[in-house]
């Protein structure tokens, strides 16, 4: 098989690589030992900017079905629809029937206060990795569970791959141009291509109990994200699951409970998840145990060549915080559109060294940040001190060649704030898509949606969206100018709040990368003539996507692959 890029991993990681490269028109080739999505929810926070990246993608409506939007505690949904929503506070108790009350650690509001077109999602693994990879298979993306990658040389041009089909134990060769190791904790890529890996290694060794119970039989006060419980038979935490009735019970190992095999036996399980319950004669019954450890590990680099780490391939650390999948679906759509502008040659090579130079930075620091939540002394971590919550899932900051003017410093800058500056997320604006067929009001969409596959150029002033087009015509990028003003334009601004938003002033302007991700701005009281409108707009296209001084138009991008004759995830069951 020739590709133009293979995956390795079928975790969530892996399958929204695949998902992102299939909407932007790349080819690709998923394989995954294991012979089925994951049977047990492990991840289960989908942050507000993960949702958007889903949004993007066209799966906000499925994750919604599947799982729970989080919610503020007063929000009178709990009440109306509780199949449907879950309250963003932490809780802590001595047990769940009580009697003492629960007291609040966290609730959450800040997060849930920052603009955005999606709320976060409670969606556990089980339910999210199979939604991911029948999206990706139904784009054009080649999924394949139950098989193995078994050998691998990096090539300059291309790379070959062997892979065993574990069900009928057949080797095939595949070639491709980039390898996409999403191989998880365990994975031997990044060692094979020589990348190494720093970090404090192992933390904590915990137990995950999943288990059933009635929650009809309890006397809660609330619902909660997660209730951190302590008493003489349980210290630990307890999370509600999407499946009623279905639950999870955190606990650090404790060897002296452990049998011989160093595993907890069904009957202390039950007795564990019985005292977090406060009840002796709950109807609780075991589904699963599994033993894991938290680690802590960065790689040196993300990138050797045509081979890309992401996920936790790229950093691990503890589940604290819920951003280790968040980070990587972050990782996957970041280097998704990379590859498509390379492959469809409206950017440079150069660009690929951009995945690594912001990447890796944000997942330092926010390895750094669930340690500290985890309990970590910052001595180890060189003195890491907490930062806003809001900074680790939205609030970071990219600074590379394919930033112009973003400010070299830390990727979690000293306080949150979306301005429109470069090398942050493009504030959310509320906008209305005026169409002749829908009357005045038309529809509503958020400025975060135009950036779909491309890049887009948005003013106040008109003079901006027609030197887009022509830069766009110029340089062969898939580049959009939109002109965004109170009536008598395609898309209205009704409350004038953009040029505030985004720091672009009356006749200012900034463009927007395909990742949602400001790449410049220029602020301005009055606007410049077209022609030198449209030389700024040529000069910061080419110089972030490393082109050459006169871009040609781009070639066709790749063709999907043609439909296997192996079983695919969404295709025949």
């Amino acid at each position: 098989m020739d590709v133009p890029v293979l995956v390795v991993g079928g975790g969530p990681t892996g399958l929204a690589m695949a998902l992102f490269l299939a909407r932007h028109g790349v080819g690709s080739l998923l394989v995954e030992r294991h012979t089925t999505t994951s049977p047990v929810p492990r991840a289960t926070h989908v942050s507000r900017r993960s949702m958007e990246l889903f949004r993007e993608a066209g799966l906000e409506e499925e994750i919604r079905r599947a799982g729970f939007e989080v919610v503020r505690e007063d929000d009178p949904r709990l009440r109306t629809r509780p199949g449907r929503h879950l309250p963003r506070v932490v809780l802590q108790a001595p047990s769940l029937a009580g009697p003492e009350p629960a007291q609040v650690l966290e609730t959450g509001d800040e997060e849930l206060a920052v603009p955005g077109p999606c709320a976060p999602f409670w969606c556990g693994q089980d339910r999210m990795e199979p939604l991911l990879a029948k999206a990706a298979a139904r784009h054009g993306a080649d999924v394949r569970f139950g098989h193995e990658l078994t050998g691998l040389w990096p090539g300059e041009e291309r790379t070959r791959a062997r892979v065993r089909d574990g069900r009928t134990g057949r080797t095939y060769t595949v070639d491709a141009r980039f390898v996409i190791a999403a191989d998880g904790a365990r994975g031997r890529i990044a060692e094979g291509v020589g990348i190494a890996r720093e970090g404090l290694g192992t933390v904590a060794h915990r137990v995950s109990i999943l288990f059933r119970a009635d929650p009809g039989r309890w006397v809660r006060d609330r619902r909660f994200f997660m209730c951190m419980i302590q008493n003489p038979g349980f210290d630990g935490a307890v999370m509600e699951l999407n499946t009623p009735g279905r639950w999870c019970a955190a606990v650090d190992y404790d060897p002296a409970r452990a049998e011989p095999d160093g595993t907890y036996s069904d009957r202390t399980c039950l007795d564990l998840v019985r005292a977090a319950v406060g009840d002796g004669r709950s109807d609780a019954r075991i589904d699963t145990v599994f033993h894991w450890k938290a680690r802590h590990r960065i790689a040196a680099v993300y990138r050797s060549g045509p081979v890309f780490l992401i996920g936790d391939a790229a950093h691990l650390h503890p589940p604290s915080g819920g951003y280790g999948s968040n980070v990587g679906f972050q990782d996957a759509h970041n280097l998704a559109w990379k590859i498509a502008a390379v492959l469809g040659a409206w950017a440079g090579t150069r660009l690929l060294d951009t995945y690594d130079e912001e990447r890796r930075p944000v997942g330092k620091a926010t390895a750094e940040q669930s340690m500290l939540l985890d309990g970590v002394p910052p001595e180890p971590l060189g003195g890491s001190v907490r930062c806003d919550p809001r900074t680790l899932i939205m609030g970071y900051r990219y600074s590379s060649s394919a930033v112009l003017g973003a400010p070299r410093g830390p990727a979690f800058p000293p306080a949150f704030a979306l301005r429109g500056d470069p090398g942050t997320r493009l504030p959310h604006v509320w906008l209305r898509m005026n169409r002749g067929d829908r009357g005045d009001r038309g529809e509503r969409v958020s400025t975060l949606d135009l950036c779909h596959g491309r890049f887009v150029l948005l003013s106040a002033d008109p003079v901006w969206a027609a030197a887009a087009a022509r830069a766009a015509k110029e340089t062969g990028v898939p580049l959009r100018g939109h002109h965004l003003a109170a009536s008598g334009s395609e898309l209205a601004d009704p409350s004038g709040e953009f040029p505030r938003a985004c720091g672009t002033g009356p006749a200012g302007a900034v463009l927007v990368r395909p990742d949602g991700m400001v790449a410049w701005r220029t602020t301005r009281d009055v606007p410049p003539d077209p022609d030198g409108a449209q030389d700024l707009i040529t000069a910061a296209v080419t110089q972030v996507l490393a082109l050459p001084e006169c871009a040609a138009p781009p070639v066709p991008g790749p063709p999907r692959l043609p439909r296997s004759t192996h079983r695919r995830v969404g295709s025949d069951g």
